[in-house]
């Protein structure tokens, strides 16, 4: 670990480093995440920000890296490179894929588990200005999406519904609609944890509370 030549990101899972990452101090974390993981008894699938990146969505966190787990898992940044990970109880739920990476496969969620995902947590996508230029880069499938919705609380249907209106006119999205059900009880705020007064969309049942660029 003194001479750069490894490092350790979880006790008892140590890294060897590459010459051409030595500069780094570490290396990309889909290179090891699948052993960190195995080896600390968590299932995972990386999502957000960094799903999105993997399916086509610029962003600038490029040194953002986040993770989905069954059970808690501490952030941690390692020689610049942040590592955070969000636990729920739902994950055997979400739909995946795998992707290859240079040591061997990652689990990703799919473009559909991303942008629920992103509805679900706001915050973790870098707030609803971010995500809405994320989502127009999302190839959505509107079947796979609604089974995904299927499994999601009524707020996230809603939000999802909302942000998909706003990037993606030419989807049909009546069925994900009828699993929203806007009209039924309180209207769900955009971001969870902002004040919530602000205009109502009636057709989502989202009350818009925040300012969003451009005028949507």
């Amino acid at each position: 670990k003194k001479s750069g030549v490894l490092f350790s990101p979880a006790q008892g899972v140590y890294v060897l480093i590459p010459p051409e990452y030595r500069s780094w101090g570490t290396i990309p974390p889909d290179w090891y995440l699948e052993d960190m993981m195995r080896h600390m008894g968590r299932e995972w699938y990386v999502s957000f920000l960094t799903a999105a990146g993997r399916h086509g969505a610029s962003h600038h966190a490029t040194q953002l890296f986040q993770v989905v787990v069954n059970k808690t898992v501490r952030d941690r940044d390692i020689s610049g490179v942040r590592l955070r990970f969000y636990q729920t109880s739902a994950i055997e739920s979400r739909a995946t894929e795998q992707a290859t990476s240079p040591t061997g496969v990652v689990t990703l969620a799919t473009p559909e588990t991303c942008l629920l995902d992103l509805a679900e947590r706001p915050d973790a996508g870098g707030g609803l200005n971010v995500i809405l230029e994320i989502v127009p880069e999302l190839v959505i499938d509107q079947g796979k999406l609604v089974e995904c919705a299927r499994t999601r609380p009524r707020a996230v249907t809603r939000r999802c519904g909302w942000l998909l209106s706003q990037t993606h006119p030419d989807l049909s999205l009546e069925d994900l609609r009828e699993l929203a059900a806007p009209k039924a009880r309180n209207p769900t705020p955009l971001l969870p944890s902002s004040d919530s007064t602000g205009p109502v969309d009636p057709g989502w049942g989202v009350v818009v509370n925040t300012l969003v660029e451009g005028g949507v």
